[in-house]
């Protein structure tokens, strides 16, 4: 009796262990980088089988060691993201979780100092409940310090292009109806020193403005060279971070007509406000956690060409300014994202520069009918005030209503108070250099 007693209990435990869920494999890394544009960033890559979120998503499993020409360091890591999911990828910085039934692709660590710009390897390590793994990271590309010598020049990915565009059938207050559109592009790449030091970035931005445009010809063209640098440790301090360091050098802008051309040379800096606490690493220029950037500069401007300017010497813009960005992103059918962004923006001039005041245009006698804004010459200062909500039902094309006051260079159109809706199309939302144009 006692003997089948304890084969249905052996029976009984085996069946048990049996139906037991199997432990939870090591995650497999099979890549790693560090994110060019925000060196507090360190993306992990899986193999399958991919992990769970409760394997993977704990800053405490994760470890680095950091090598350098004085030596190596250990670094820490601060928090832990998701940047891909097995059919996911965010349109807009990263989830906190992937959607039922997907499993975690890539994570972004958020490190707890930049990845030093004379980086020579980054070793991560990952200590969990079920084992170890580990991953070096050494080539140029691993540490975004551009391609090595002798490498061909990788082509364009997301993360240096930038491609966006919104067009608006617009009501004037006060003026008649025109087209309004905004579009600008641009790339921006690594630089480096061979494949040992990191110098920033580097590339070119360019945008063109029609405002108050019977048939779209933009009033506005600017093309620039810009090279960015993050200035000091890139460390958040309370919630400021490290400023970064904009140049335009060269630049271009021309009216729609080409009568007024001007040469322009622009250092600015920018200093992120984080506005939440759950903004991973320093603060990105999209919308996933709200945030505000401040920057200040000067714009030393060379008439080439003008309709009015007789005095074609060099000339300053003091700017100052400010953007503000925030949205939500559920990533759904229909509900993409919502965005809120506003800017403001002053340049305090030196000297006379031209504009336009369309509410000043002459007026034909005969028909009563207002004209086409003349140039003027004057030394006011120039303000702009730009408020913008973008719904996308789909990841790349959306609904836009937009607030607007004041105008761009080189001939400042100063339409009064505007109000447009139309459609925006853009093939990426986030872009550090769009801090050249100081659009948030």
């Amino acid at each position: 009796m006692n003997s089948v007693i304890t084969r249905l209990i052996i029976a009984w435990l085996l069946c048990l262990s049996g139906t037991r869920p199997a432990a939870a494999a090591v995650p497999t890394l099979v890549q790693g980088s560090v994110e060019p544009n925000d060196r507090r960033i360190l993306y992990i890559t899986f193999d399958a089988p991919l992990p769970s979120p409760a394997d993977v998503m704990r800053a405490t499993l994760w470890g680095l060691v950091i090598t350098t020409s004085a030596g190596t360091a250990r670094g820490g890591v601060d928090a832990v993201a998701i940047k891909t999911c097995s059919r996911l990828v965010p349109l807009n910085g990263f989830l906190s979780r992937c959607p039922d039934g997907e499993s975690i692709v890539e994570i972004a660590l958020q490190l707890a100092q930049p990845v030093p710009d004379q980086v020579r390897r980054v070793d991560v390590s990952y200590v969990g409940p079920q084992g170890t793994a580990a991953i070096g990271l050494n080539g140029a590309a691993e540490l975004a310090l551009g391609r090595r010598p002798g490498s061909p020049i990788a082509a364009a990915n997301s993360d240096d292009a930038d491609i966006y565009f919104d067009g608006r059938y617009a009501g004037v207050v006060d003026a008649t109806a025109t087209f309004d559109i905004h579009t600008y592009a641009g790339y921006m790449r690594a630089i480096a020193s061979g494949s040992s030091r990191y110098w920033g970035r580097a590339g070119f931005y360019g945008q063109a403005r029609a405002k108050d445009s019977p048939n779209g010809d933009p009033d506005s063209l600017l093309l620039y060279g810009v090279y960015q640098r993050v200035m000091g440790s890139g460390r958040f301090h309370g919630p400021v971070q490290s400023p970064t360091l904009n140049v335009r050098l060269p630049g271009l802008e021309l009216d729609r007509r080409g009568n007024q051309r001007n040469l322009i040379v622009s250092p600015v800096i920018t200093v992120p406000l984080r506005l939440s606490s759950g903004a991973l690493g320093p603060i990105q220029p999209g919308f996933v956690f709200p945030h505000m950037n401040v920057f200040a500069g000067a714009e030393m401007v060379k008439p080439l060409k003008s309709a009015l300017q007789a005095d074609q010497s060099w000339r300053v813009r003091g700017l100052v300014g400010a953007t503000l960005t925030t949205g939500v992103a559920p990533e759904r059918p229909w509900v993409q994202s919502v965005t809120l962004k506003a800017a403001y923006q002053v340049r305090f001039l030196s000297g006379q520069e031209i504009f336009k005041d369309p509410r000043r245009a002459p007026i034909e006698p005969a028909t009563g009918v207002r004209g086409r804004a003349v140039f003027e010459l004057g030394r006011q200062s120039r303000d702009r005030t730009e408020i913008s909500i973008a719904y996308f039902p789909v990841k790349w094309t959306g609904l836009s209503f937009e607030y607007e006051h004041g105008g761009v260079p080189p001939v400042f159109v100063v339409a009064g108070h505007t109000f447009t809706f139309g459609v925006t199309f853009t093939l990426k939302q986030t872009s550090y250099g769009r801090f050249s144009i100081l659009t948030p």
